[in-house]
């Protein structure tokens, strides 16, 4: 009779999906992917995605990362991860917004620089959810098009081990900021008992930094300049690294901020009413322009206990040998 161990195997890397068709195109308009796989039981530190192959042509100017606009994930029917991008362009020379996004709440993109056509990037998203027995993980993914195709293989992986914390990105709430007046904005938080508030994602429609201003109410009373912001932020002291073949071919690149996206720590805040209020002021920097369209993602931080894949044992045998099977055979007729 088989069993499962519920102690912890250390840390374990499990490939959950392949396939050679879910890659990055030239098509128009991008691509979609969804995907509906059983997962092993366990803690699942991390979700992680890997892209490998050969593009017939740089597919985009500096990192892959930047034509992944949309990533969500569900397990058991439960949405847990809901990351949307929007001011996605080929032709950055910058750190994309994923990437960004992803390195704010402690993932990473090992993306190879080496080659503007031989393609390797993984980006690893944690998340520190509990897998149940029979449990089913689904993704669905948004993609802008590339300058090439790549022909090669997409994989899904799960990182298996410890996390202090299940990684939570609600729903995004989106306002129209009137160009050169502060707006007042409450971002929707998701009601999950026991959670509290690590951080918001705020994105521009244009990859133009653009808001002036920011007061967090629940930080205090006085406005940060974008600047300052980047400051508290940490982005200034740690930077966000991404490849770009163009510019270096053995190392990473390192930037302090990507045009259009900030980043607000709250310091694990709870809320009492459901949202987080937020003050904010955006001049435009488009001709004709009156207002910019903003997103404002919330992170959460829930507490989580368990470590690594529990994977199968058997609980039952039989000795067996020479000697028993001899006499058996002799003996039993």
């Amino acid at each position: 009779m088989a069993g499962y161990a519920n102690n912890g195997n250390g840390v374990r890397y499990t490939m959950i999906y392949q396939d050679a068709t879910s890659v990055f195109t030239d098509n128009a308009g991008g691509g979609s992917f969804n995907l509906s796989n059983p997962v092993p039981a366990g803690l699942i530190e991390q979700v992680g995605f890997r892209w490998s192959g050969t593009a017939g042509a740089e597919m985009t100017e500096a990192s892959l990362a930047e034509a992944i606009t949309g990533l969500r994930f569900t397990l058991n029917g439960d949405q847990l991860f809901n990351l949307q991008t929007q001011g996605n362009a080929i032709t950055s020379q910058n750190c994309s917004r994923l990437g960004a996004m992803v390195q704010d709440i402690g993932g990473s993109v090992a993306e190879n620089p080496a080659s503007a056509t031989a393609i390797d990037m993984t980006v690893w998203i944690p998340l520190g959810v509990n897998a149940p027995v029979n449990s089913r993980f689904e993704l669905a993914m948004d993609l802008i098009a590339c300058a090439s195709t790549l022909t090669g293989n997409f994989e899904v992986w799960c990182k298996y081990g410890k996390s202090t914390n299940l990684t939570i990105i609600g729903n995004q709430t989106s306002q129209t900021i009137a160009d050169g007046s502060q707006t007042m904005v409450s971002v929707k938080i998701p009601t999950v008992k026991g959670a509290t508030v690590a951080g918001i994602m705020i994105q521009g429609a244009r990859a133009s930094d653009n808001m002036t201003a920011i007061i967090p109410k629940v930080l205090g009373d006085f406005a940060f300049s974008p600047t300052y912001l980047k400051g508290v932020a940490g982005i200034y002291a740690q930077q966000y690294y991404y490849a770009d073949n163009d510019a270096d071919a053995t190392a990473q690149q390192f930037s302090d901020g990507v045009d259009g996206y900030y980043f607000v720590p709250l310091y694990n805040a709870v809320t009492s009413d459901g949202s987080i209020v937020l003050l904010i002021t955006s001049t435009t920097d488009e001709a004709g322009a009156t207002s910019e369209f903003y997103t404002f993602t919330p992170v959460l931080n829930l507490p989580t206990s368990g470590s690594g894949e529990r994977t199968p044992k058997q609980s039952a045998s039989v000795a067996t040998g020479s000697k028993g099977a001899i006499l058996s055979r002799a003996e039993d007729l």
